[in-house]
């Protein structure tokens, strides 16, 4: 029995503050489009790879997001929906996930994107292991391609995450293209050719990066894009972006705006400010695998460090009180998966450092800072902590733990780099302990095992601690290959316990963003996240010029 399959995210957005705007200021739905304008969009990282499959830069994500299709997009209230697939479902209890392609739609040259775009895209990921999205297909047997709008993912198990992951995640490229590339993970692809709503035009690394509408397209109900042209200008850092906007030298910020910086932008004339929730969250990971920090390995250094992280002073601080909090790697977002039950590690330096005294990491020669028993290394407890230096929040959480840190006789070595070094750190796994956040987190039986399996360490994927744990491992395999929906909820509410007590990584917040925009456009469509924000396709396709 084939079954059409439009699931819905499965979450509460939780709080008044934290309710989605369907309609932004400014908006008027009785307003005639008024076309025209060129969109300035500032943002404050560069752009690392035209290569849309190996791309980890958000910046690139904004850019080539409007270029290259996905299956599925995601609505303002975080639903899947139909985007180059116009439909999808499951067939044979689970086992089959298809996709049907939108009749019509071609690239960027004329050429028609077929099912065979989609199979060649997933084949070479796999093949060359690109990036998280080589898991993500860990559990396809096989891909089917009956007709030139239908592909099929034959599952070595039922899954109740796959078709909503893999058609969210995925970013078809043109196969009568790269199929001639020799090496489709190295191909710098500095000419994209992709499908979206816009085409790039013109570029220069480190400065701007102009795209035109494109004409001819499916994405957009009502026709082509209305603005004459878009540009996402570089900024050295939000500070100077946001003093960009005040002037009128952009109309919009990608990034999401400091909660500081909120009250200010609201009061000045000709700015929108609108809010909405993170689907990801902050976090501090460790390195389970460090060789210059193996210490990391033990738990009792890990837990002592997690009663060490005050995170209410980080978000008093670093988000004006605006955060949420988090105790596991399932945002109380998600309201469906979140299991209430697991409690955050309190702020308490006294048993931190007890928990320390214990394992036998103590001050031997009074100079504040512990030494590694011999039997586990020896040497200074000491760590590298790796973050993006130009991020708002980054910079400001690094200096509360290192303080809080060295209070339990830690030391703390900021590793402080611009974008495109940390991300390159950050692959390499060059890293003690690394502030890092993610933007959609969204699937839990999907992405927990993505995160935490040890099949998935050091495959080029998001699995960034390396945890082995054969426990944990079972309830990941189980909670990922199972159509029953209740089955799966179950074990993701097992693994939050098991990562309670492994602890991998330090959940820090749920982040609410702001993102600000001048009036002389309007139409904006808000999404969650600020993978999406104001800069979705959706969004941008149908921003016009205020009347």
């Amino acid at each position: 029995m084939q079954q059409t399959f439009r699931r819905s995210l499965l979450t509460t957005i939780v709080a008044a503050g934290l309710l989605l705007l369907c309609v932004l200021p400014g908006a008027s739905a009785a307003e005639s489009p008024k076309r025209g304008g060129t969109l300035v969009i500032g943002t404050t990282t560069d752009v690392d790879t035209f290569n849309v499959l190996v791309s980890n830069s958000i910046t690139s994500s904004w850019i080539l997001d409007l270029m290259y299709p996905s299956l599925l997009a995601m609505d303002e209230k975080a639903n899947k929906v139909p985007y180059l697939a116009k439909e999808w479902g499951y067939s044979d209890g689970g086992r089959v996930a298809w996709f049907k392609l939108r009749e019509g739609a071609k690239w960027q040259d004329g050429t028609p994107i077929t099912s065979e775009d989609v199979k060649y895209t997933v084949d070479i990921t796999v093949k060359y292991n690109i990036g998280f999205n080589a898991s993500l297909f860990s559990s396809v047997e096989k891909i089917v391609t009956p007709d030139a709008h239908t592909v099929q993912f034959y599952l070595n198990e039922p899954s109740v995450s796959f078709a909503p992951s893999a058609g969210f995640w995925l970013r078809v490229v043109p196969k009568h293209i790269w199929a001639k590339v020799q090496d489709p993970k190295q191909f710098a692809n500095d000419n994209p050719i992709g499908a979206g709503p816009f085409a790039l035009v013109k570029y220069q690394r480190g400065q701007y990066y102009e795209l035109a509408p494109v004409k001819q397209g499916f994405f957009v109900q009502s026709g082509p894009p209305l603005v004459d042209k878009v540009i996402f200008k570089i900024y050295p850092d939000i500070n100077t972006l946001i003093l960009a906007l005040k002037k009128g030298e952009v109309d919009l910020s990608a990034e999401s705006i400091p909660p500081a910086s909120v009250p200010d932008l609201k009061r000045t004339k000709g700015i929108n400010v609108v809010s909405g929730p993170s689907l990801g969250y902050a976090y501090m990971i460790f390195n389970l695998h460090s060789k210059q920090a193996a210490f990391l390995a033990d738990v009792q250094v890990r837990k002592a460090i997690a009663y060490a992280v005050n995170k209410d002073v980080i978000n008093k601080m670093v988000l004006a009180g605006n955060g949420l909090p988090i105790a596991t790697a399932v945002s109380p977002v998600l309201d469906f998966w979140h299991n209430p039950n697991v409690k955050d590690y309190a702020y308490d330096l006294n048993q931190a450092k007890r928990i320390l005294d214990a394992a036998g990491y103590k001050d031997t020669n009074g100079d504040g800072v512990r030494e590694v028993p011999t039997s586990k290394g020896g040497g200074k407890l000491r760590v590298r902590i790796l973050y993006d230096s130009g991020h708002a929040q980054q910079p400001k959480v690094m200096q509360i733990l290192k303080d809080d840190l060295a209070k339990i006789g830690i030391e703390v070595v900021p590793d402080g780099m611009e974008r495109n070094a940390y991300l390159a750190k950050r692959k390499e796994l060059d890293f003690d302990l690394m502030l890092g956040r993610w933007g959609i987190m969204d699937e839990p039986a999907d992405y927990l095992y993505l995160l935490y399996h040890s099949d998935t360490y050091g495959q080029g994927g998001i699995n960034e601690s390396g945890p082995n744990d054969p426990t944990l491992d079972k309830l990941l395999d189980e909670a990922r290959k199972t159509g029953d929906v209740n089955l799966a909820r179950d074990r993701v509410f097992k693994i939050q316990e098991r990562l309670h007590e492994l602890i991998p990584e330090v959940t820090l917040y749920v982040e609410q963003y702001y993102f600000a925009y001048r009036d002389r456009f309007t139409g904006y469509r808000l999404f969650p996240s600020d993978l999406r924000g104001l800069v979705d396709p959706q969004s941008l396709s149908v921003v016009h010029l205020a009347n």
